[in-house]
């Protein structure tokens, strides 16, 4: 069981492997609960394509997140292509709502 112990701290490439596995598996969780968000929104937005693709805001996030991975060591195009991947996948989801609320 995962203890939340350091890279530094792991003596074999099992521990590190069983690190890895661990925070992914909170990652994704995270991702779930942020999607139960994403599900949410819809009901306070006009209900049109432009307020629901909403794109000074997605810009907005996409940049931020960027900058938010860069202040912590992280490759910045890296993580503005997951990002706009992540938004890109939660607009069409909105997109499926609000069509099927019509």
């Amino acid at each position: 069981m995962p203890n939340n112990k350091s890279a530094n701290d792991c003596n074999s490439i099992e521990e590190v492997r069983e690190q890895i596995d661990f925070i992914d598996k909170q990652i994704i969780e995270l991702f779930a609960k942020r999607y139960t968000f994403v599900t949410e929104i819809v009901k306070f937005k006009d209900k049109t394509e432009d307020a629901i693709v909403a794109q000074e805001r997605k810009e907005f996030v996409i940049n931020q997140r960027s900058e938010w991975a860069g202040s912590c060591g992280l490759d910045k195009d890296a993580y503005r292509f997951i990002f706009n991947y992540l938004v890109e996948h939660n607009i069409s989801k909105e997109m499926e709502i609000l069509k099927k609320s019509n």
